[in-house]
């Protein structure tokens, strides 16, 4: 399982199923068990910083600029990080940012105690936030990479999509029914810690691939991706949809239709849609035609956002307990395997000695192309409301089918 491995950006996809690729070294799977913990943590994380975010704030500016904020802390972290991750062995920085994470939520929860939290507090959490994605993002991916044997780096990563999403359904319905947000952040960094220590056995039982002897970093990386053209069409098109599908949109429109009533259904609607959306991609994998089920799947998701858009009329929609979730759940299956495919399809393309500067790329474009989206949709939903901002993130999607040619980069 070490050594470097000998993929490059032309190579075939594999036909056979996930678990087919990955039986061979069930060490893998060992792995993903453990990360569920912090995919759970993260999940009820994200019920609780809604819940005292939206208590702290009364418009939907405070959601944006919390986004906003994490993101640059996201992008500068990953950025700074890649170059050494190449060079590195990349787990005990995965260790660090899971320890910051939990750090970070304990530190808001004891905040929470004596009252709603303070713009200064949301500023000061969201940068610890952003540091520990940013470190987890990059570290991950290489870590990951050195369970399985060369040619199944896309498998991995489908299956650590799927973890994410079985974690946040978790993690979504218990901080639904946690008391408060104090005590889901308190719980949640128990688990973050108990994880760390999980991992710290798992994880001495794999050899890191060999590092990289030439030239790493951000020069490095552009240089590869201007060689290989195919990759570098697929970077683009998971940056494309990681703006024109924000991650906080449930959010905005719920701050801006005034319906928490309705925050907890509708946050873990998105978490189911999100499971079933990576639960169809690891059953598929990259049989079939990867090209044809993405734009299936961003056509179906131009249709939800359109139904939503006109369902929102007069805040029809918020009182709908079953076509809301409904509507949540299929948005979410779709935008899920659109970006779930092609960020498996570049992990599977690109060579070992760029992996980890390829995703401080990814992970820092994605985190500022999401936080210009959702301050953009925060403007938006305050100037014109929620419903123009869903139909606008539809005409996104039209315009980015369009432009890359119904996903040509993607293999057929």
């Amino acid at each position: 399982m070490s050594g470097p491995a000998p993929a490059t950006s032309e190579v075939t996809l594999p036909r056979t199923s996930v678990y087919a690729q990955l039986r061979q070294t069930p060490r893998v799977f060992v792995f993903m068990a453990l990360l569920l913990g912090g995919a759970i943590s993260l999940g009820s994380k994200e019920v609780a910083r809604w819940q005292y975010l939206n208590e702290a704030f009364d418009s939907e500016w405070g959601l944006g600029s919390a986004a906003a904020i994490s993101a640059v802390a996201v992008a500068v972290t990953s950025l700074l990080l890649g170059r050494v991750i190449d060079r590195r062995d990349p787990r005990p920085f995965l260790m660090l940012a899971l320890s910051l994470m939990a750090v970070g939520n304990l530190a808001v929860a004891l905040v929470l105690i004596p009252g709603p939290i303070s713009p200064a507090w949301v500023v000061f959490s969201s940068i610890i936030d952003g540091v520990a994605v940013g470190a987890w993002g990059v570290t991950l991916l290489k870590t990951q990479a050195a369970f399985v044997r060369p040619g199944a780096e896309g498998a991995a990563e489908i299956v650590n999509i799927l973890r994410l999403g079985i974690g946040g359904v978790i993690g979504g319905v218990l901080g639904g029914m946690s008391p408060d947000p104090t005590a889901t952040l308190i719980v949640g960094s128990t688990l973050l810690l108990a994880t760390v220590v999980g991992l710290r056995w798992v994880m001495r039982s794999i050899t890191p691939r060999a590092s990289s002897r030439g030239r790493t970093g951000m020069v490095a990386v552009l240089g590869y991706l201007r060689r290989t053209s195919s990759l570098r069409d697929l970077v683009t098109i998971d940056l494309a949809l990681a703006f024109v599908i924000p991650t906080q949109v449930v959010n905005l429109v719920l701050v801006g239709m005034d319906a928490p009533q309705v925050a907890s259904l509708s946050i873990t609607a998105g978490m189911v849609g999100v499971l079933v959306g990576r639960l169809g991609l690891t059953v598929i994998g990259f049989r079939g035609d990867p090209r044809r089920l993405l734009t299936i799947a961003t056509v179906g998701l131009v249709v939800s956002q359109v139904v939503a858009a006109v369902a929102l009329t007069d805040g029809w929609l918020i009182k709908q307990l079953l076509v809301l979730p409904v509507i949540i759940i299929i948005g979410s299956i779709f935008s899920t395997y659109a970006q779930g495919v092609t960020a498996s399809i570049i992990q599977q393309k690109v060579t070992e000695e760029h992996r980890g500067g390829l995703a401080s790329i990814l992970v820092a474009g994605r985190s500022v192309l999401v936080s210009v989206a959702a301050l953009g949709g925060a403007a938006l939903a305050v100037a014109w409301g929620p419903q123009v901002f869903t139909a606008a993130l539809a005409l996104g999607l039209i315009v980015l089918l369009a432009a890359s040619r119904r996903f040509a980069a993607v293999p057929s």
